[in-house]
């Protein structure tokens, strides 16, 4: 049994992960091609999906409830809706990996029965593929930047540093919904609602979290997820740097979240066969 000094150890984590890098990317691909297959557009829903879901929104918050993204009342619906769609596509990298990580270890009992292989890497790869999926969904973020917003900036080439917390808290979140999955069979019902709908409104995705008065505004600004969704929009559609003090709280925290679930992970994995 491995001692927990050793499962608490990043370089550990690093390792074994490094070591494996090649069936985690092996895995990421087939998930990603796996939810779409059998559908007449393929892939393509990665991204008309989202667009779909982007109208609705658009519509809704823009025409129906009247509300405003910025501070300058002239502002085009287009300007909101590429804001809200960037925010939605951090959040569901988030979101899809994590509610998708509850059922991996068992709707994958084979790999845990009768063969020996490295479970661990099942929600790594689900995060890798919903990383591809935020991708592509981003496509459309960047060709509205620059096509109406002014032009590409520089600051674009900081996204996949700020989207590090992001990826670190999904793996460790991800880790321990598919442990805790594996004993509690209601986690998928209970997550499904938590992170899909609660947390998407307690993230600043369809609000500036400048417009919320400044008590409530520090406890939304608490969520890594508000953090990074706040980062990406500033490097990639208006050119600004981070908040790198915020970003670098949001970031430790995260890697702790990540260390935490690998080691609750792979401290309960022995029992997933008796369980399975």
């Amino acid at each position: 049994m491995t001692p927990v000094v050793r499962l608490l150890s990043p370089v550990r984590l690093l390792a074994d992960l490094w070591r494996r890098r090649d069936l985690i990317r092996q895995f990421a691909v087939r998930y990603f091609l796996t939810r779409h297959r059998g559908t007449y557009l393929g892939a393509a829903w990665a991204l008309l999906l989202p667009l779909l879901t982007l109208a609705v929104y658009s519509f809704v918050f823009n025409y129906v409830f009247t509300v405003r993204w910025g501070h300058d009342p002239n502002e085009s619906p287009l300007e909101f809706a590429l804001a809200m769609f960037c925010g939605m596509v951090v959040f569901n990298v988030f979101s899809d990996s994590t509610v998708r990580s509850v059922a991996l270890v068992l709707g994958n009992p084979n790999y845990v029965k009768k063969v020996v292989f490295p479970i661990e890497i099942l929600p790594v790869a689900s995060v890798g593929s919903s990383l591809l999926s935020g991708g592509i969904g981003m496509l459309p973020v960047l060709a509205g930047t620059a096509l109406f917003l002014g032009g590409l900036h520089w600051t674009l080439l900081l996204v996949p540093a700020v989207v590090l917390p992001l990826v670190a808290l999904a793996l460790g979140v991800s880790w321990l919904l598919a442990s805790l999955g594996v004993f509690i069979r209601d986690m998928e019902s209970v997550v499904g609602i938590v992170i899909g709908q609660i947390l998407f409104f307690l993230t600043p995705i369809i609000y500036r979290p400048e417009h919320l008065p400044e008590q409530i505004r520090r406890i939304v600004m608490l969520n890594p997820l508000a953090v990074v969704v706040d980062a990406v929009r500033r490097t990639a559609m208006r050119g600004e740097l981070p908040d790198w003090r915020a970003l670098g709280w949001c970031l430790l925290a995260s890697l702790v979240v990540m260390q935490l679930g690998y080691a609750w992970f792979m401290k309960t994995k022995r029992g997933f066969a008796d369980v399975l």
